[in-house]
């Protein structure tokens, strides 16, 4: 049942993402050794999820791939239920990464077995230690510190994005790529008054009722949450593309009403400017998340978030879902909606037939 009560433990929770930051980088280094073993002999890391531990794992793939060399993809957790030859080839062995916070979701789970049933090595990563996916995988991530009471997700999805860049950077024996995540706490503390200040502004605009996410590499499994937190918090039509996908179609439905969120990246940034520009024309709205802002980009931008944190592509991106996560988070509240309950959702999904 949705209440006040609720809705002050999830802004909390939103509140609390840097403490589940650091506790999660401390938790995982603990394991390092365990953690290598387990990827000595694969070919493949194959990252699986449903909802947001599906957009978890988007995000986390590229990264895997950059960081350790090793062919990284995610899969959504009932395709390779039902079609586990599109994803396991012959005489490949490939570590599964199976997301979820409850660690009960039926789809996540199901696929861990697949793959166990297939000899593959499998690691859960979960918010609950006594959970059937903490218990049957082979290794465990267990983030009890970004543990939830509210249906809706925040620091636990960002905190299994974090364990996923950790992961990378404990198998590729990365120390400068670890140093650079160890500085995400702090960073986030520092952001979050301003962060939930502008989440308050946009939140109570009552002339934006749709939304859009552009982002690429660990910015296109994020922008796919930012939809879904928008989707489940709002009831609001919301899309999520890489940003110049955004440009072949979807972009027939910009007006005065949308707000664009746009995740920036180094490689994109020239490309952004004009993207900016040509939604601006089209009577968009755009927030625009990044390392630093010039002038140019300023200019084709209604708000802008500087996270100014000195660090690549890659290591900072779980700080942009701060500003969405409290941008969903007022909107809902405006609406007359319970942010830590949306409609028809529970804490996690069985599905019986499986």
């Amino acid at each position: 049942m949705a209440t006040l009560e609720n809705d002050e433990i999830m802004l909390h929770e939103i509140l609390n993402q840097p403490r589940a930051w650091a506790a999660t980088i401390e938790a995982m280094t603990a394991q390092a050794a365990g953690l290598r073993a387990l990827v000595s002999d694969v070919d493949d890391i194959v990252l699986t999820g449903c909802g947001s531990g599906l957009n978890a794992a988007t995000a986390i793939a590229p990264v895997l791939q950059s960081i350790t060399g090793v062919r990284a993809r995610a899969v959504p957790a009932a395709e390779m239920v039902f079609f586990p030859e599109t994803v396991f080839v012959k005489r490949t062995r490939c570590l599964v990464v199976a997301i979820s916070r409850s660690g009960a979701t039926t789809e996540t789970v199901q696929a861990r077995d697949v793959a166990s049933g297939r000899g593959m090595p499998t690691l859960g990563i979960t918010c609950h230690p006594d959970s059937p996916l903490a218990r049957t995988s082979d290794a465990a991530l267990v983030l009890d510190a970004a543990n939830e009471a509210s249906v809706t997700t925040t620091q636990s999805l960002t905190s299994m994005v974090l364990a996923g860049q950790v992961l990378a950077a404990l198998i590729a024996g990365d120390g400068a790529y670890l140093d650079q995540l160890r500085q995400l706490p702090d960073l986030g503390s520092r952001l979050l008054d301003h962060c939930h200040d502008l989440g308050r502004t946009i939140g109570a605009d009552p002339t934006l009722t749709k939304f859009a996410f552009v982002g690429s590499g660990v910015g296109l499994g994020l922008a796919r949450e930012g939809q879904l937190k928008i989707k489940e918090m709002t009831l609001l039509p919301s899309d999520a593309y890489p940003i110049l996908d955004f440009r072949h179609g979807p972009k027939s439905n910009v007006d005065e009403h949308m707000l664009i969120t746009v995740l920036s990246t180094d490689r994109t940034r020239r490309i952004e400017l004009e993207f900016l520009a040509e939604m601006r024309g089209l009577g968009g709205r755009q927030l625009l998340l990044c390392e630093r802002a010039d002038g140019a980009l300023r200019a084709h931008a209604d708000w802008v978030v500087e996270v100014e944190s000195g660090l690549p592509d890659f290591a900072r991106d779980i700080l942009f879902m701060l500003p969405i996560h409290f941008l969903a988070y007022y909107k809902s509240l405006s609406l007359g909606l319970s942010p830590s309950t949306p409609t028809n959702l529970s804490y996690w999904v069985a599905t019986q037939s499986l």
